[in-house]
């Protein structure tokens, strides 16, 4: 049993001796000792053999102006990728108010000098901070640490196999054993995310839009052509159906439009000709949100409500009450058909009906 005990104090001692902040590289009196000899072949060769390789790890952001957005983003990911490198993070805000990106870069290190040329290319680069930190001697640190740490830890091993142990000394072991696993594990974690780091560098690039604010296209107001009906209901002499033409203002939500109806003379029962008729409105209309809101593409109803001028032989107040149902209906151009009741009061008062049928682009 002294025998055992003075072993494993040994190993305790080793124990000790392995754990990384012990870890260092070879000392100038370790070389002084190899005496005048050690300058020799073996010496030289030995000392060749102790050289740390060098290791670099690059980090740096870039931030980029440029006048116009089109494909910056996608053209630099296909960049990168092309580089050998990757993305791993992207963030594109904006749209209507503002436009800017942030993303972060794995890349070689010898090719950073090519993103920054494909960059300049794109737009003006306004920052650029670039910088190199040498972690040779850290990677170095860690490789002895963790060949102290496993011949440890193969000695408590050995320890392990000796018989006669007592189960106090059995945990003790187990004990030991555990912490130098623990700490190789971490050393090795360590170790390859630096590795990784080393290999490939980061860069942050910052983009955004010269003039800052940029605007998506959106229609503010539909402007058209429509053709009329103009319908009385009591004509008298005069000719009970009228077609014309208008032209039609409204806005993208219908809240508000201005429309213009003019109306052909026609000939009367006695062969006479009647003047031309003028129908010109203000109103608005809403849509139902039990039918869609105006937000389908095809079949949107909406009821309204008009106040104008109308020219009928003489110079009328108007009042049109209407339904309508757009007929088709995306970004750029809208088709819509309609039925006024239209009331037109004055020194002589109508009723009648104006049905329309027409098309609005967007502006």
């Amino acid at each position: 049993m002294p025998r055992i005990g003075l072993l494993f104090a040994l190993v305790l001692i080793a124990c000790g001796a392995g754990r990384p902040s012990y870890a260092r590289s070879p000392s100038a009196s370790m070389v002084a000792q190899a005496g005048p000899g050690a300058s020799g072949a073996t010496g030289g060769a030995t000392a060749t053999s102790m050289e740390i390789p060098e290791a670099l790890l690059i980090e740096g952001s870039i931030a980029l102006e440029v006048n116009e957005i089109n494909d910056v983003v996608p053209a630099l990911r296909a960049q990168i990728e092309a580089l050998g490198g990757r993305v791993i993070n992207e963030a594109v805000s904006g749209g209507e108010r503002s436009w800017s990106a942030q993303l972060k870069l794995r890349l070689p290190p010898g090719k950073i000098e090519e993103v920054v040329a494909f960059l300049g290319k794109r737009g003006e680069i306004t920052s650029k901070h670039v910088t190199t930190t040498d972690v040779s001697k850290q990677l170095f640190d860690q490789d002895l640490a963790i060949k102290n740490l496993r011949t440890t830890l193969d000695r408590l091993t050995q320890l392990m196999a000796t018989s006669g142990l007592q189960v106090q000394q059995i945990l003790q072991i187990e004990t030991e054993m555990t912490r130098v696993r623990g700490q190789i594990d971490q050393l090795e974690g360590d170790q390859r995310y630096l590795k990784d780091r080393v290999a490939l560098a980061t860069l942050d690039i910052s983009i955004s839009r010269r003039e800052g604010a940029v605007t998506i296209a959106k229609a503010k107001a539909y402007p058209g052509l429509r053709g009329a009906m103009l319908t009385l209901f009591d004509p008298g002499q005069r000719p009970r159906t009228r077609l014309g033409a208008g032209f039609v203002l409204h806005t993208v939500l219908r809240s508000m439009s201005l429309e213009v109806d003019v109306f052909q003379k026609e000939r009367n029962e006695a062969g006479d000709k009647s003047s031309t008729a003028v129908i010109t409105t203000l109103g608005g209309a809403a849509y139902s949100d039990f039918l869609g809101g105006g937000k389908r593409r095809t079949l949107n109803p909406y009821l309204g409500l008009r106040l104008g001028y109308a020219y009928l032989d003489s110079s009328r107040f108007a009042l049109q009450g209407e339904a309508g149902v757009e007929l088709f209906k995306a970004t750029y151009v809208v088709l819509d058909a309609s039925v006024r009741a239209t009331g037109m009061f004055g020194s002589k008062s109508d009723l009648g009906l104006v049905t329309g049928l027409g098309a609005t682009v967007a502006f």
